[in-house]
């Protein structure tokens, strides 16, 4: 099945990751409870190159982030520090190894980067959000 946008292919891609625990995935949005993830788009110019035929290089910026157990307990908050370690090394390896989100007719995916390290966004006493940045570069052909 083809993808329709950029946001499903990085979507469908994020969920065949083993890291992921039982939980619920969204877009956008992120419910107050533990363990729930989101892809979450921001503010960014897509256009990186602009070739005189109409094609482009282009990027896609966003956060992955979640919604984890967080309490003063430092075991638990390193291990989901660790838990955005291990993501953070799943998705360069994939990078590298060439396996990288499915995009619609006319774009190809290039390289999935990490941007920031996992860190914690918000946090009350009894669950956190934590995010990490990452950008997809990826060509689009021209419009025909």
């Amino acid at each position: 099945m083809a993808v329709k946008s950029v946001l499903e292919g990085v979507t469908e891609y994020f969920l065949r990751c083993p890291l992921l625990k039982d939980g619920v995935f969204r877009v956008d949005a992120l419910g107050p409870d533990p363990v729930e993830y989101t892809i979450e788009t921001g503010i960014f110019d897509p256009v990186i190159q602009r070739y005189v035929d109409g094609s482009s290089e282009r990027q896609y910026q966003f956060q992955f982030g979640s919604r984890e157990f967080y309490s003063m307990d430092r075991v638990q908050n390193i291990e989901n520090s660790t838990f955005y370690e291990e993501l953070a090394d799943w998705v360069e390896m994939k990078s590298n190894e060439g396996e990288l989100p499915e995009l619609p007719k006319g774009m190809h995916a290039e390289e999935l980067e990490v941007l920031s390290p996992g860190y914690i966004f918000d946090g009350a006493m009894k669950n956190a959000r934590y995010q990490i940045s990452l950008r997809l570069v990826y060509f689009k052909e021209a419009y025909k």
